[in-house]
C-alpha cells in the first residue's frame, strides 16, 4: 500500500489526513489540524511533513468553492468519449473565469435518451498556481486537486450510499459545516444531484434558519421540493447534535419534512488507527473531504472533480494491422533519414565547435541581462502596491446591486506593500441573502477574489435586514499586468504618431507621447521605445 497525504486549508488552519492507499482499500494512519504560522502555508506544512517523515508521499489537495466556479448543466446525448470536449467548449462560453487556459472538469449525474446532466466546474491558473507553489515549498508532489464538497460526497457514496438497499428511491442532504460556510450535496438515489456552498451567520438561531432556507432552495433547484429528505451532517454529537436537531425542527414545519437525521464521523466509517481520532477532537467532521480523497484515490477517481487530472477526450480504438502499418512505415522512414544524418555527422563537427564558441560569448551577455531582470523585478514588486483605486471604485459602483436591494455604509481601501495589490472592504445592509450571492458573483472575476465575513440579521422593521461585510482582494499580479499593458499602449501610440508625421527631425527630438512612454517605462525600469528608436 502507498502512503499518501490529503490536505486542505483556509486562512486560519491546515487540515491533514495521512493514509495507506491501495486499489481496493484505504487505511487512515494519522491526522492533524495545524494553525498557520506567520511564515505561511508551505513552511507550516513542510515542518509537519518532515517531523512525520513523509517527504516522498504524494499529496491530494481539496479546494473549496471559492477557488472554482460550479454549475449544473445539461448537454445533448453524445458518446462518452466526446463529452469532455463538448463540456469544455460550453464552459468556456458560460463561465466568467473559464478562458482558453482554464481547467475544466465535470461529474456526470444522469444520462437519459434526452441528454446528459453533469456538475461542471472550472478554475484558472490564478487559483491553482498558489496551491502548487505552497506544496512545492512543503516538498510535496501534487497527485490530485479535487473539489471539496464532491470529495466528501464521494466518501459517503463509496462507503455508505452504495450499500443501502433503499438508496435508489430516497433523497439525502449531506452537509459539511466548515466555519461560517456550509457545503450542501443532494443525493437523488445513489448519485449526486446538486451541489451548493453558502455562507452562514456565525450565531444561532439565524445560522440554523439560514441553513434551512438554503436547503429548501437547493431541493427546489433539483426538483425534490415537497418530498421527504434525509439529513446527514459530518461531525460528532458533542459539536453538531444541537444544530442537527434545530435544523430538523425547522424543516419539519414545512413540506420538506425529514424522514431521518444523523451525524456521521468520517473516521468511524473507514479503517482507521485508534490513535487518530483523539488527535483532532470535536472538529473531526472537517476531515470528511480529505478522507474521501484517500478512499476515492484507490479505485474511484471517476467520482471526483479533479483539476490536476481533468477528464480528457478518449480516442477511439484502431485496427491493429492499420496501426502496425502506421507505426512501421514512419519508423522505416525515420531509420533511413537517420542513416543519412549519421553519414554527414563528420561535416557537422566544425559547426558545433563554432556554436559552442558563440555560446560562451552569449553567456556573459545573459549574466548581465539576468542582473537587469532582477533589478526590474524589485521595482515591479514595489509598484505592484500602486493600485488604481479610482478604477476599482468605478468597477465596484457598476457591479453593486441597485439601491432597492443594497445600502452601502462604508468602503475602505488598503494597499499591500509586501505582496502587492490591495483590498476593498465594503460594509452595508441588504434585503436578503440572495442579494449577497448576486453581488459576490458580479464582483468576482479572474483578477478579483471576493470573501464575505458572513451575514447577520438585524432586528429592524426596515427592508434592509441583513448586515454584510465583503472583502474584494486584487492580486499584485493583476496590478502588474495592467501596468505593463498601459506602458505597451503608450509606446505603440508614440511609434504610430512618429511614423504618421514623417518628421526628419524626429531622430533628434522626442514627441510628448514618446516622453510619456519613456517616463512610464523608466518608472518600471523597462526597455523604452520612442517614435524614432527601439531600445532593448
Amino acid at each position: 500500500m502507498t502512503k499518501k497525504v490529503a490536505v486542505d486549508w483556509d486562512e486560519q488552519q491546515i487540515r491533514i489526513v495521512v493514509g495507506e492507499v491501495s486499489s481496493k482499500q484505504a487505511k487512515i494512519t494519522d491526522a492533524a489540524i495545524l494553525p498557520i504560522q506567520t511564515a505561511g502555508v508551505g513552511t507550516t506544512l513542510r515542518k509537519w511533513i518532515e517531523e512525520k517523515g513523509l517527504e516522498k508521499a504524494e499529496c491530494l489537495v481539496a479546494v473549496g468553492r471559492d477557488s472554482a466556479e460550479l454549475r449544473q448543466m445539461e448537454f445533448p446525448p453524445v458518446p462518452d468519449e466526446e463529452l469532455p470536449d463538448m463540456i469544455r467548449f460550453q464552459a468556456v462560453r458560460t463561465f466568467a473565469s473559464a478562458g482558453d487556459s482554464a481547467t475544466v472538469d465535470f461529474l456526470p449525474t444522469s444520462r437519459t435518451e434526452k441528454g446528459v446532466r453533469a456538475i461542471v466546474s472550472a478554475t484558472g491558473s490564478s487559483k491553482l498556481d498558489p496551491i502548487r507553489k505552497a506544496l512545492q515549498e512543503a516538498g510535496l508532489t501534487v497527485g490530485r486537486i479535487a473539489l471539496r464538497p464532491i470529495a466528501a460526497a464521494a466518501l459517503y457514496q463509496i462507503v455508505l450510499r452504495d450499500s443501502q438497499a433503499d438508496s435508489t428511491r430516497s433523497t439525502l442532504a449531506l452537509i459539511d459545516l466548515v466555519g461560517d460556510e456550509a457545503e450542501i450535496v443532494l443525493f437523488r438515489g445513489r448519485d449526486v444531484s446538486f451541489v451548493r456552498s453558502v455562507r452562514l451567520p456565525s450565531q444561532s438561531p439565524a445560522r440554523v434558519n439560514a441553513l434551512a432556507g438554503e436547503l429548501r432552495r437547493s431541493m427546489i433547484a433539483c426538483g425534490a421540493s415537497g418530498s421527504p429528505c434525509d439529513i446527514a451532517i459530518w461531525g460528532t454529537a458533542d459539536r453538531h447534535r444541537e444544530e442537527l436537531d434545530q435544523l430538523a425542527e425547522r424543516l419539519d414545519q414545512g413540506q420538506d419534512k425529514p424522514s431521518d437525521k444523523r451525524l456521521i464521523n468520517p473516521l468511524q466509517i473507514v479503517d482507521c488507527d485508534a490513535s487518530v481520532e483523539p488527535s483532532v477532537g470535536e472538529t473531526v467532521g472537517r476531515l470528511a473531504p480529505l478522507v474521501g480523497l484517500l478512499v476515492a484515490d484507490g479505485g474511484h477517481g471517476d467520482r471526483l472533480i479533479d483539476f490536476a487530472n481533468p477528464r480528457q477526450y478518449v480516442p477511439p480504438t484502431t485496427n491493429r494491422g492499420k496501426l502496425a502499418a502506421m507505426i512501421g512505415i514512419p519508423a522505416a522512414i525515420v531509420l533511413g533519414v537517420g542513416w543519412l544524418f549519421w553519414s554527414q555527422l563528420s561535416t557537422r563537427d566544425a559547426a558545433i565547435a563554432e556554436l559552442e564558441a558563440a555560446n560562451a560569448v552569449v553567456r556573459e551577455e545573459v549574466k548581465t541581462a539576468d542582473a537587469s531582470v532582477q533589478r526590474t523585478e524589485r521595482i515591479d514588486q514595489f509598484l505592484d502596491a500602486d493600485v488604481n483605486w479610482l478604477e476599482e471604485l468605478v468597477r465596484l459602483a457598476e457591479a453593486l446591486p441597485p439601491a432597492e436591494e443594497l445600502i452601502v455604509k462604508s468602503v475602505s481601501a488598503t494597499a499591500s506593500d509586501r505582496q502587492g495589490g490591495g483590498r476593498l472592504v465594503v460594509a452595508g445592509m441588504v434585503t436578503s441573502p440572495d442579494v449577497i450571492d448576486e453581488m459576490e458573483s458580479a464582483l468576482r472575476d479572474e483578477a478579483h477574489r471576493v470573501v464575505g465575513d458572513g451575514a447577520s440579521q438585524v432586528d429592524t422593521e426596515d427592508a434592509y435586514r441583513w448586515q454584510i461585510r465583503e472583502t474584494v482582494t486584487l492580486g499584485g499580479e493583476s496590478v502588474r499586468a495592467e501596468r505593463y499593458e498601459r506602458i505597451a499602449k503608450l509606446m505603440e501610440q508614440s511609434s504610430v504618431d512618429a511614423s504618421a508625421e514623417g518628421d526628419p527631425e524626429s531622430d533628434s527630438a522626442e514627441s510628448p507621447p514618446d516622453q510619456e512612454a519613456r517616463q512610464e517605462a523608466d518608472s518600471a525600469n523597462l526597455p523604452t521605445a520612442t517614435g524614432s528608436e527601439v531600445q532593448s
